[in-house]
């Protein structure tokens, strides 16, 4: 028997439809954001070095995504229009899904929950683009959509094919089994499937493959060393609501997450009015799967911080609470309020739907942050002819202002933002943060090496029409200016004509108590370049910040010190940070050099500003 699974308007799949279709425009307009970044720039690497897929761990699900970047690669499609393409590629996998659900499988109710999957929690996630959790839902959703319909299950062709997807989704990622294991029980009550033998058997697939999936993991690799559940469950007993990581969860749920407490009560309500055995049953079911996937990640990440990474890992608790809004509570809703319900509800979804994009377009400050800082080191280096570059991670955001930071991608992403326009203009900066290893890489960056973020290869390992190198060898971005505090000295009265200059206009009123940013330029005259960014010595030169009373009294304000990022040779800008005053009233801003434990540069910046609460 096929089960009828649509809404009474057209407009929750509407809207559905429209939300992956702004996600369509976001991915496009955002894609240096997305795919210049972290995992997905060091893929592209891949792809161009060995013109293979990336497949890690057995999570062949991202196949989906990545041959479309592969076979461009492979056509020779310019760089820039790879990057696109490799951004757009996710939201066009999801949002095949969501029509296949909608208008194959006639399933409107699963289609929706396609759509609440990437916005309802998630947000940040949207420009970390490249975990397969997020793909293995989209398949998890996929057989559920085309499974839900069927009660019971029909041994047919369909059926098989369904019954293929699911080595897909539970080989996407480990984690997937929870939703699946959820969806499961949920339709089971639902559907009442008791005598179902057809489902049970999709039950037993789905564990086999899990068993299969967990006797293949080889011993030390990644997968391996992050099963972390069952040691941390016992090294944490029975401290677990004192970790880091449900002090984060409790702020997620009261700000980026409130959807999920605010469905969840919604939930409660509908459930407990209905007064039947198997409503509460599902009811306990939908609180018993939260906690419980909750309880699982934060053990296993008890100290972990990174909003983004955490919030990929909390992505499945979206479908605990959208499966039984889209299935049950929403069709509820539409048959209230005197024939009006389907308009209001609707009305309802769509404010909350264009809340979260807001969200989402939101969230790429930080990230359009980075990117421009990306495009500003590759078009400073473009002064030098190396196009191979080193730098001292440590130089760089020390505060976090932007999202990115010099990580173990930073050499993809150099060349994925400067390989945008040709293959002449390619260059790749090289972060490291020991300074051992650093000086290593520099001894070993010949004119015939390009270190890569974990190996060190040629440059006749990429294709020449995305990847031309000179032969020259690497270039070090961060030089110690002298160690000797006699020679120091002379160093700093000789760069006295070292100029500050705001880029723009700093606000004549700030906020106490909080942390602002301030872009400078800096500038050094010809004859004294460079200015030398380098902090392995005792006394580093730094940009320092501070605010002061009148006749210079200190305030309560502690300074803030930053690194140069590099040596300065062209005029570089530089976003650090301030902190601003507790007490408000009337202070001078000053913006200074200084050789830090030495003493301050006579190469200074003042303002008056207004602190007000």
């Amino acid at each position: 028997m096929l089960l009828p699974k649509h809404y009474a308007t057209r407009g929750p799949l509407r809207l559905a439809v429209a939300v992956m279709l702004v996600l369509l425009l976001f991915a496009w307009h955002f894609y240096l954001e997305r795919a210049a970044y972290s995992d997905l720039a060091y893929h592209l690497f891949y792809y161009l070095k060995d013109k293979a897929l990336f497949i890690q761990n057995r999570r062949f699900v991202a196949i989906a995504t990545q041959l479309p970047t592969l076979l461009a690669i492979k056509a020779g499609w310019p760089l820039d229009a790879v990057l696109r393409l490799y951004s757009v590629v996710f939201i066009v996998y999801y949002l095949t899904v969501l029509l296949i659900c909608a208008y194959w499988f006639r399933n409107e109710q699963v289609a929706l929950v396609v759509a609440l999957l990437y916005v309802l929690l998630a947000s940040r996630t949207f420009y970390w683009a490249q975990s397969e959790l997020p793909q293995a839902l989209a398949a998890l959703l996929l057989f559920y959509g085309g499974v839900a319909r069927q009660a019971p299950l029909q041994w047919r062709f369909s059926t098989l094919a369904l019954a293929a997807l699911v080595p897909v989704f539970v080989f996407g990622h480990p984690l997937s089994i929870m939703p699946f294991l959820f969806i499961w029980a949920y339709d089971w009550l639902l559907n009442q499937r008791f005598r179902d033998w057809g489902y049970y058997g999709l039950l037993l697939l789905a564990l086999a493959m899990y068993e299969l999936r967990a006797m293949l993991i080889p011993p030390g690799s990644y997968e391996a060393t992050h099963m972390t559940f069952l040691p941390n469950l016992t090294q944490y007993f029975p401290h677990y609501f004192s970790l880091i990581s449900f002090t984060n969860f409790w702020r997620l749920c009261s700000q980026s997450f409130i959807a999920l407490p605010s469905l969840l009560l919604a939930l409660t309500v509908f459930y407990a009015r209905q007064r039947n055995v198997l409503a509460w049953l599902r009811l306990l079911l939908v609180w018993v799967s939260v906690i419980g996937y909750a309880f699982v990640i934060n053990v296993s990440y008890p100290e972990y911080g990174d909003d983004t990474y955490l919030e990929n890992l909390y992505l499945p608790l979206t479908l605990f609470v959208a499966i039984p809004f889209a299935l049950e509570l929403l069709p509820a809703l539409e048959t209230k309020w005197k024939g009006r319900g389907a308009t209001w509800a609707t009305t309802l979804l769509g404010l909350v739907l264009v809340a979260r994009l807001g969200l989402v377009w939101q969230r790429h400050v930080p990230h359009t942050a980075y990117r421009d800082w990306l495009i500003q080191l590759v078009t400073y280096t473009r002064q030098f002819p190396e196009h191979k570059f080193l730098m001292y991670a440590n130089n760089v955001d020390p505060y976090q202002l932007r999202t990115g930071w010099p990580s173990w991608a930073l050499a993809c992403e150099t060349m994925m933002v400067s390989g945008c326009h040709g293959p002449d203009s390619i260059q790749t900066v090289r972060a490291e943060q020991d300074s051992n290893q650093l000086r290593r890489l520099e001894a070993e960056g010949g004119t015939t090496v390009l270190h890569g973020p974990f190996e060190m290869l040629s440059p006749s390992n990429f294709p020449t029409n995305y990847c031309r190198f000179p032969a020259t060898s690497y270039r070090t971005l961060n030089t110690q200016p002298p160690a000797d505090t006699a020679a120091l000295g002379a160093y700093i009265t000789a760069h006295q004509r070292v100029s500050l200059a705001l880029v723009n206009e700093l606000p004549k009123t700030l906020r106490a108590n909080r942390q602002h940013t301030v872009q400078i330029r800096v500038s050094v005259p010809t004859e004294l370049q460079p200015l030398h960014s380098g902090i392995q010595v005792e006394h580093p030169t730094l940009l320092r910040t501070a605010f002061y009373k009148p006749h210079d009294w200190p305030t309560d304000a502690a300074p803030l010190e930053t690194p140069l990022e590099l040596d300065i040779w062209q005029p570089w800008m530089q976003t650090i940070a301030l902190q601003t005053p507790q007490q408000p009233g009337h202070y001078t801003f000053e913006i200074c050099l200084i050789s830090k434990n030495y003493r301050d540069w006579p190469v200074r910046l003042r303002i008056p500003v207004e602190v007000l609460n």
